[in-house]
């Protein structure tokens, strides 16, 4: 990967609807150079996708938590995993080392409806749980690692 390669990826970041004339503009290469450097990056597996993103608050997702689970010991992991996928709220789930098994990032409309989240976790083999809600967050654009 060249300074290139880095420069486009950026720019696909930053808007990935943005068409080969306007990458190549940026690059100061033609359309299908262009074209062709971006098909090389997907299929090397460093570009994976262009994604649509959801404003959760618009929807009524206000409540966002970091939950912390730990699995009851007769709970096999990965059952766990593939039946939280049937939690709506819980946007994803790591899997770690230390006092509980996972951190899910969990979002609700209430502490009512957290609450609830938590009843269902509970069901599926959580036996002790931890959340905190989260104020704010800052984060960081992975191209910094480009």
């Amino acid at each position: 990967m060249d300074d290139i390669d880095r420069s486009l990826l950026m720019a696909l970041m930053g808007d990935a609807r943005l068409s080969y004339q306007q990458l190549a503009d940026q690059v100061h290469l033609s359309s299908n150079s262009t074209a062709d450097r971006v098909r090389r990056l997907r299929q090397s597996g460093v570009l994976s996708g262009y994604h649509a993103q959801l404003d959760l608050a618009t929807l009524g997702y206000t409540l966002h938590s970091l939950t912390d689970a730990k699995l009851k010991e007769a709970v096999d992991r990965l059952a766990f995993e593939h039946d939280l996928s049937e939690v709506p709220q819980v946007l994803s789930a790591v899997h770690t080392t230390g006092e509980f098994d996972y951190q899910m990032r969990i979002v609700s409309r209430s502490t009512n409806e957290l609450e609830s989240v938590g009843d269902t976790l509970r069901q599926l083999g959580a036996r002790d749980i931890q959340s905190r809600i989260v104020l704010g967050e800052t984060t960081y654009n992975p191209a910094r690692l480009l």
